[in-house]
């Protein structure tokens, strides 16, 4: 069986094979803001790209869900395969299915009935309103789409399939930046036609993905009578899911308030600069800076899901030698990975942002420099960050939800929470210095902080399976 190859090829070579695939495909994924947000910014100006970063906290609530399906799904996938058990498989299949249409349904009824109200929240201003109001209204309709394009593309890659899941991810992409240029180029559309770009495209790519399986090209099939709600596969589902839940959850509330930061910390930065509409152009900034950094962070978890089925398999086959070697490799990679995207984003930042902003008004211009001023405290610690997301991913497909639970809540509750509130105000009244600056300096100390304690896992980790690889009569050399 193909899956055989888990347990015995090279460590090297598995994690490139599986790697490279899902890193890919998470860029290709990624490409789809980024895109996304260039024909926004070019067609619809500032308030477009406002009303595409004002709504994020909402999208990564629908990510939570999404997330918690499918990483928790694609674990128990990976184990139950390394364990040879195919059929338990293919139900952990149909249930993900079925839990991500629950789920979706839940979350179009919620979000069409509360738009408006959950958009107040982020401080969204009158002129901004209509748009974000727009992009969401047509997008929480679509989220099934998104959720099964996400969800089962994992489901190939935990059978040994990566390059085909690489193939559905492109196909998405391909034809979301079609779609947009369709929308927003030629039909000239307001930014629903951004929102409809993304829904068909993730159509497109569940249909695809779906036809694989139907069609026997995959090892494992989808059976219409695992097609029910079993509450115990589904609890299992949730708790090996939890930990992304939960930092996505988290994610939204720290989101929101974030918003409300930027907004307040940057009026007072245009009002003391003489600038209009400050809140705004802060807000805008953050928005640029986080889709074009998110594309480092999602090359870092394309590697955790290249590792997710190497390190699934060789548990389930007890062979904890390489689980311990895939972890240190994918250490290793991302730290040298970062160190060159953190020299790209500090020598030419002008080059990567400039693309997202049609610098026709002086606003505009002042969200290019903010974000360009911006980005570069950011990456500044972004080695530590890679290195956080390993370890996170890893203790998400080896069975240790809670470890990674810890982890989350350390770097987005214990850090982050207290700094996004007290250094703006630290840096404004104390230092007397900008205020706004407080805000982006919160991420890089999170990294250090969250880095420290990460370093302390990553040890006891490493002995803990060198222990039990004794116990199995391998002696492994960490």
């Amino acid at each position: 069986m193909k899956t055989r190859q888990l347990g015995e090829r090279s460590i090297a070579a598995l994690l490139v094979e599986f790697s490279i695939p899902a890193i890919a495909a998470t860029l290709v994924t990624a490409s789809h803001g980024i895109i996304n947000r260039i024909f926004v910014g070019q067609t619809l100006g500032k308030e477009g790209i406002v009303a595409v970063t004002i709504t994020l906290p909402i999208f990564t609530l629908m990510l939570a869900f999404g997330m918690t399906i499918g990483i928790g799904s694609n674990t128990l996938l990976s184990i139950r395969l390394g364990e040879k058990n195919n059929d338990e498989a293919e139900r952990i299949i149909g249930q993900s299915i079925v839990l991500f249409l629950l789920i979706s349904i839940c979350f179009m009824i919620f979000g069409l009935l509360a738009c408006e109200p959950l958009l107040r929240l982020f401080s969204v201003t009158d002129d901004v309103m209509p748009y974000a109001k727009e992009y969401l209204s047509v997008m929480v309709c679509g989220m099934f789409f998104h959720e099964m394009s996400f969800g089962v593309n994992g489901f190939l890659r935990g059978e040994g399939k990566p390059r085909m899941a690489m193939v559905t991810i492109l196909i998405a992409a391909l034809l979301n930046i079609f779609f947009d240029w369709l929308f927003l180029v030629q039909f000239r559309t307001n930014i629903w036609g951004a929102a409809y770009a993304t829904i068909l495209a993730q159509f497109f790519s569940t249909c695809w993905v779906v036809f694989h399986y139907v069609s026997g090209n995959t090892v494992l099939k989808l059976r219409k009578e695992y097609f029910r709600v079993d509450f115990k596969l589904a609890r299992d589902v949730f708790m090996l899911g939890l930990p992304p839940f939960i930092m996505q959850a988290v994610a939204c509330i720290l989101q929101a308030l974030q918003m409300n930061q930027l907004m307040f910390y940057g009026n007072r930065f245009g009002e003391l600069r003489g600038i209009e509409d400050g809140g705004n152009i802060a807000v805008g900034a953050f928005g640029i800076v986080f889709i074009v950094s998110m594309c480092v962070y999602l090359t870092v978890i394309g590697l955790n899901q290249g590792v997710q089925p190497i390190v699934g398999y060789n548990i389930g086959a007890g062979k904890f030698d390489r689980v311990a070697k895939t972890l240190k490799l994918a250490i290793w990679s991302v730290i040298a990975f970062t160190i060159i995207c953190m020299f790209v984003f500090f020598v030419c930042p002008h080059i990567i942002l400039a693309p997202f902003v049609a610098q026709t008004s002086i606003a505009n211009v002042e969200m290019l420099n903010m974000s360009i001023h911006a980005v570069r405290i950011f990456v500044s610690m972004l080695p530590l960050a890679g290195v956080v997301l390993v370890m996170t991913g890893y203790f998400q497909s080896n069975g240790q939800p809670k470890i990674a639970i810890i982890l989350t809540l350390i770097r987005q509750v214990v850090l982050f929470l207290p700094l996004i509130i007290v250094l703006p105000l630290f840096l404004e009244r104390v230092l007397n210095s900008d205020g706004l600056d407080g805000i982006w300096y919160t991420i890089p100390i999170c990294d250090i902080g969250s880095f420290i304690f990460t370093i302390y896992l990553l040890r006891r980790e490493l002995k803990r399976l060198k222990t039990l690889n004794i116990s199995n009569g391998h002696r492994l050399k960490i």
